[in-house]
């Protein structure tokens, strides 16, 4: 069987080919935010070294970091998994016949897998950068703490705010990963679809040759009775 006999084979390229582009996007946002956030810690220290010559600033943002590498992760899993889909779609013909009978469950395991790990992680950002903040605190050069109240100070001196929610990069982060998800969803959904129609034309195959195999194992048996009763005359 050729490639482009599969079942749903454009319909299913097409959204494989969107989750792959998608997966990428999405693991590329995640490395800029990391990158932006860096420098956004950076520019922050040296504004406050200008205001108050000494001061170390220390900016947590450990939540929204891991949960960052986490959504990678996933998406990296996504990536992988859509561009082996793609290949086995376009290259299945010259599969050993035991891997492409085993391929079509694989890719639905694997599809199913990065399909939640993607949803579970793109929650759990978006959630972090709607409704949390980084924990900001500053230190004077003796190692003491300042008070809060001093740290707002600094930053509205600045311009800036601790809040995830208004730094585009980090809000970015978070819209990628669901278009990825959706197109991700998509992919499992056909590949089930697809999984069925091939497992019903392959049943339908089987019986189509048990029927030829019986008719020509009845016209044999009939050809040797035929030449047992000339044999007889």
């Amino acid at each position: 069987m050729s490639a482009s006999s599969a079942p749903l084979f454009k319909t299913r390229l097409a959204v494989y080919f969107l989750a792959f582009a998608g997966a990428i996007v999405s693991i590329g946002a995640v490395f800029n935010a990391q990158h932006e956030t860096g420098i956004s810690k950076a520019n922050t220290q040296a504004g406050v070294s200008k205001l108050t010559p000494g001061v170390t600033v220390y900016i947590g943002t450990s939540d929204v970091w891991n949960a960052g590498v986490a959504e990678g992760i996933a998406n990296l899993l996504l990536g992988a998994t859509s561009g082996l889909a793609i290949l086995a779609l376009l290259f299945s013909s010259r599969f050993p016949a035991f891997l492409r009978t085993g391929m079509m469950p694989l890719l639905l395991v694997l599809w199913t897998l990065s399909t939640v790990f993607v949803l579970v992680t793109s929650t759990i950002t978006t959630v972090f950068v709607a409704t949390r903040q980084a924990k900001v605190e500053a230190f004077l050069p003796n190692g003491t703490r300042m008070p809060d109240t001093l740290v707002q100070t600094f930053s509205k001196q600045l311009g800036m705010s601790p809040e995830y929610s208004t730094f585009g990069y980090l809000k970015f982060m978070t819209i990628a990963p669901w278009f990825a998800f959706v197109f991700a969803l998509l992919s499992t959904i056909l590949t089930v679809v697809a999984w069925r129609k091939s497992a019903a034309t392959s049943a339908e195959s089987d019986v189509a040759e048990r029927k030829a195999a019986a008719a020509e194992k009845g016209e044999g048996d009939a050809g040797s009775a035929e030449a047992i009763n000339d044999e007889k005359h």
